[in-house]
């Protein structure tokens, strides 16, 4: 979308420029033909001219100069934007991403704490549906969200990576439990510090 914007402006720059260009070349070959009848018709002294088309040779070298000079500023200035609007677009994205774990993780812990059923383990479930849920993060691809976000992205593939290994590994004892739950807090810390991070970031961009 960036893109098609930068590239949607371009066009409509080059546009102008060329109308610019058009204008400012006929109304200063308008006026060095004015002055040259007027020289003609002795409204005039007889060097007019000749300086006339001297200053209007000038002025249409710096119009043929600065008109580029300006166009290829303002691409610059169109590159930088999109850039900046495509490192805010991943960080937005990883930001989402780490939003999205760090609470599925709390919701896990909340019902690790439940009290153990005969019937149903209503622990183990949780372990189950959050091993399900970070599986999409496991898969993520590193370079997806450009260079600058892989450290972010590590963080959210090796909490979502400890999920599903828990998921395989069954617990039994009430100190594999708190020890389970510790682990998860950790990482609901951490990707919480990736959380404040994240913004601080994307704020800085933003400016």
């Amino acid at each position: 979308m960036a893109t098609f914007e930068v590239s949607t402006k371009l066009k409509e720059w080059s546009l102008w420029a060329l109308w610019c260009l058009l204008i400012s070349g006929a109304v200063l070959w308008l006026f060095v033909g004015s002055v040259a009848y007027w020289v003609k018709r002795g409204w005039l002294p007889d060097d007019a001219a000749g300086w006339t088309q001297a200053i209007g040779a000038i002025l249409a070298v710096v119009v043929a100069i600065t008109v580029p000079a300006l166009q290829k500023r303002y691409e610059m200035k169109l590159t930088a934007l999109a850039e900046r609007r495509k490192r805010l677009d991943g960080v937005y994205a990883v930001l989402s991403l780490t939003q999205h774990l760090f609470t599925h993780f709390e919701v896990a812990i909340q019902r690790m704490g439940a009290p153990p059923d005969m019937f149903v383990d209503k622990r183990a479930q949780a372990i189950q549906l959050l091993a399900h849920i970070s599986r999409s993060c496991v898969d993520l691809e590193l370079l997806a969200f450009g260079n600058e976000m892989v450290p972010y992205v590590l963080r959210i593939k090796s909490a979502a990576l400890y999920a599903e290994q828990l998921a395989r590994e069954p617990l039994g004892f009430p100190r594999q439990w708190e020890q389970a739950k510790r682990e998860l807090s950790a990482r609901v810390r951490d990707l919480r510090r990736q959380e404040e991070e994240l913004v601080e970031y994307s704020d800085a961009l933003e400016r």
